[in-house]
């Protein structure tokens, strides 16, 4: 009878359980020149979570993080960039902390290597928090472009 009781309390916790996420993901792409490009990648962030930026203090929370997978049919040029966003001290990490909340913009410029067609496949690392929890970036997201 304790098996049947326990075993009915875990179906009801796996139902009644939901996955956080806050942050949804969109890509879109520019056309800079005919070989220059710039890949635009959109977080739409959950009222009262907020993203942390590609650049926080050591010891601070994770980072954002763009990983492109290589291809030789096109390159990176600089780095990928980010918005103003918002930086506060965060008490519980006791450093200043940049971060975005309700949206994030950031742009990654690439530059064509031939007129192949191909697909540029990559990962995004983060954290999203709020007041009491955080989640870290669902191992990892995938995007296409």
């Amino acid at each position: 009878m304790k098996k049947l009781l326990y075993l009915l309390l875990l179906i009801t916790t796996i139902s009644y359980s939901q996955i956080l996420e806050p942050v949804k993901w969109t890509t879109e792409t520019k056309k800079i020149s005919d070989t220059e490009y710039e890949l635009i990648i959109n977080a739409s962030i959950e009222e009262n979570y907020h993203l942390y930026s590609q650049k926080v203090p050591e010891d601070g929370p994770l980072p954002t993080i763009f990983i492109f997978e290589k291809n030789d049919n096109y390159e990176l040029i600089r780095s990928t960039s980010e918005e103003k966003g918002h930086t506060v001290f965060d008490p519980i990490f006791k450093m200043n902390i940049k971060y975005f909340d309700i949206k994030a913009t950031f742009k990654q410029r690439i530059k064509l290597k031939n007129n192949n067609s191909f697909k540029i496949i990559g990962e995004i690392d983060f954290m999203t928090c709020n007041d009491s929890n955080c989640v870290p970036g669902y191992g990892d997201i995938e995007f296409n472009f």
